[in-house]
């Protein structure tokens, strides 16, 4: 085999399961990769824990979920783990010229061990790192020996060029564009950023099929990607800074033909989640595909990611028609001290007037809370805290700030601070994570405690308010 890709095992050592059986991004990159004759498959980390395929949001509950970072900790640090067996072995069967790992900075150590697994298991191998971490942090990542290639930004271009090359009997790595990589004599070297691909419709659609060791009987939760970027700049978020300032999209038509090839390949799907970073920013845009899924009679229910400012009721209502049955919502604070620090370009009033259209309109909505924020106060968690018991919405997704390279916040930190994280303990939902200056971290503690509590009484009223209804949540209720 030409390239394995593997998304690293995570939400599943946390005890959690998954809804969807596949990174799409990999899946996009291994389509491209076939297109263009390499043999290639993908590999989902999460699926190796044999977890059941689906967690019902309404009884998952968020703080168990951070506690489980221990867990997480202990078999990052057990390399005799089944999870690890089974990887390796799926390693020996396959016998890949090149493993790519997709590196986002929370899952570190997981990657960091698969490194380390595949060098073990045959020194040949090349090992890539791609996504959102090498591409801010290469340096670093390449300081560590287990890793041959980094890929930054955009991956199609450069790791079809890295295959290309490598089959080659004397390859020329300073000819592949936006890889990082070991010249002879052992300097990293960081070549040109690669072209990125100007029209997204001239990609071949997810390949799937190529999933090794995914049940699509069992999960039956897909996604879909309509557009790469986003066009806001919350100082808390990497996306705007990882696609260049500016946002692709796919044409319409383009995306109605996967949401129709879906229908027609799998028996049973429950819903197609929309991963944009931001789905509802092109008004016209979320109308004109709501009315080519109603138009073609596509019978899908879908979820996206929004903001309160793209939505109104007449939207909403179009897009209730078309089948969207979920939305998730940033928050993020209820301090408008905060909105405004982190850029947010919302004000809490927008926000309290459009949770009560959308929870009207019967539209599930999760609402992510990012709390522990670098400058934040006890007064501006307080703040927080009552609009939560204010707001109307039908699940909260309670999260900790933590320190994501190729952002405002993060660009903020001295370096001694960034080597100072400690990414076995450090998450979204960690019980662990702390990066609050303005408060003590059992200060903090109690306040994000009292968060779960409040989001554990609404995900209570929730249960009773879709009880005749079966009812998944959107797919990216769990952050990394």
């Amino acid at each position: 085999m030409d390239v394995l890709l593997i998304d690293p095992p995570y939400i599943s050592l946390k005890g959690m399961s998954i809804e969807r059986g596949y990174h799409v991004g990999l899946t996009s990159l291994a389509a491209y990769l076939r297109a263009a004759g390499m043999d290639t498959a993908v590999l989902s980390g999460d699926l190796l824990m044999g977890l059941p395929a689906h967690v019902l949001l309404l009884n998952a509950n968020v703080r168990k979920y951070a506690a489980g970072q221990k867990q997480y900790s202990e078999i990052i640090d057990n390399k005799e783990h089944f999870v690890w067996k089974n990887l390796a072995d799926i390693v020996r069967r396959t016998q890949p010229r090149i493993v790519g790992i997709s590196y986002l900075t929370p899952l570190k150590c997981s990657v960091e061990r698969i490194a380390g697994l595949v060098k073990e298991i045959d020194r040949s191998i090349r090992v890539v790192a791609g996504s959102f971490h090498p591409t801010f942090c290469p340096g670093e990542v390449m300081r560590n020996g287990d890793f041959d290639f980094v890929v930054r930004g955009e991956g199609e271009v450069p790791l079809l060029r890295l295959v290309q090359e490598l089959r080659k009997d004397n390859p020329r790595w300073e000819t592949v564009p936006g890889i990082s990589y070991r010249d002879g004599d052992g300097m990293v070297r960081h070549n040109p950023d690669a072209p990125v691909i100007g029209n997204l419709d001239t990609l071949p659609f997810p390949a799937r099929d190529l999933v090794l060791n995914c049940d699509f009987n069992s999960h039956r939760v897909h996604s879909v990607s309509t557009a790469r970027g986003c066009p806001y700049t919350c100082t808390f978020c990497s996306d705007h800074r990882f696609w260049g300032g500016r946002v692709r999209r796919r044409s319409v038509g383009n995306v109605i033909e996967e949401m129709r090839l879906l229908r027609k390949t799998y028996r049973r799907i429950d819903y197609v989640d929309i991963i944009d970073g931001t789905f509802t920013f092109d008004r016209k845009y979320v109308q004109a595909f709501c009315g080519a899924m109603l138009g073609q009679k596509i019978d899908l229910k879908w979820r996206c990611t929004a903001r309160y400012d793209n939505l109104d009721e007449e939207l909403l209502q179009l897009m209730k028609q078309a089948g969207c049955s979920g939305l998730y919502l940033g928050l993020e604070s209820g301090s408008a001290r905060m909105l405004e620090s982190i850029d947010k370009k919302i004000t809490l009033e927008k926000i309290s007037r459009v949770s009560e259209m959308v929870y009207k309109s019967g539209i599930a909505s999760a609402t992510s809370v990012l709390m522990g924020l670098p400058d934040e106060t006890m007064e501006d968690m307080a703040e927080t805290l009552r609009f939560m018991r204010k707001i109307k919405a039908d699940v909260f997704d309670v999260n900790s700030y933590i320190p994501l390279p190729g952002n405002v916040l993060y660009d903020a930190m001295s370096e001694a601070e960034r080597q100072q994280v400690d990414w076995r303990k450090s998450s979204y939902k960690s019980l662990d994570s702390y990066f609050a200056r303005q408060m003590s971290p059992e200060e903090f503690g109690r306040y994000r405690s009292e968060a779960y509590q409040i989001a554990n009484r609404v995900r209570r009223k929730t249960l009773l308010r879709f009880a005749a209804h079966r009812f998944f949540p959107i797919g990216k209720i769990f952050k990394k």
